[in-house]
């Protein structure tokens, strides 16, 4: 109570008192404010790095996109280059058919009979175990262009 009747009769010394009370709450405040501030800019900084590490990565990635890349054209460009010849040997082979058909039907020696499947498939696997034409063409009865046709595919 001695207290309250000093502050009572020396207005001087309350008004002193509420602004020390007041300064102090404001240091706090300020504190607090600064801390929750400084909180703010490491959460900022490592969000600022971590997006740092996703670019890195995603860099890397892409650049390995890139490579694929690369790779599946030279790929496309080589699946050309071999489709293309073989297109050129199945143009080779019709031209071959064709003369083989031009010259049947000039010497008139159609036959009439006509070879079975089994028989193309023995004369293929004769032509692969190097057999000569002359004998494929005996033994599986086929005509002279047939076989040249075979031996030209298989051997």
């Amino acid at each position: 109570m001695a207290i309250f009747n000093t502050l009572a009769n020396n207005p001087q010394l309350t008004l002193l008192i509420l602004l020390v009370v007041i300064s102090l709450i404001a240091l706090v405040t300020s504190l607090v404010s600064l801390l929750l501030e400084r909180q703010a800019s490491q959460l900022l900084l490592q969000r600022l790095s971590d997006l740092g590490y996703q670019l890195l990565e995603q860099r890397e990635d892409y650049k390995q996109i890139e490579k694929h890349q690369v790779l599946a054209a030279k790929h496309q460009r080589s699946t050309d280059r071999v489709l293309q010849d073989i297109y050129g040997l199945i143009d080779t082979n019709n031209q071959k058919l064709d003369r083989i058909k031009d010259q049947s039907s000039s010497n008139g020696a159609l036959s009439t009979e006509v070879p079975s499947q089994n028989n193309y498939e023995q004369a293929i696997r004769m032509a692969k175990d190097g057999i000569p034409g002359e004998k494929i063409q005996h033994l599986c009865g086929l005509t002279e262009g047939e076989v040249t046709l075979i031996l030209d595919l298989h051997q």
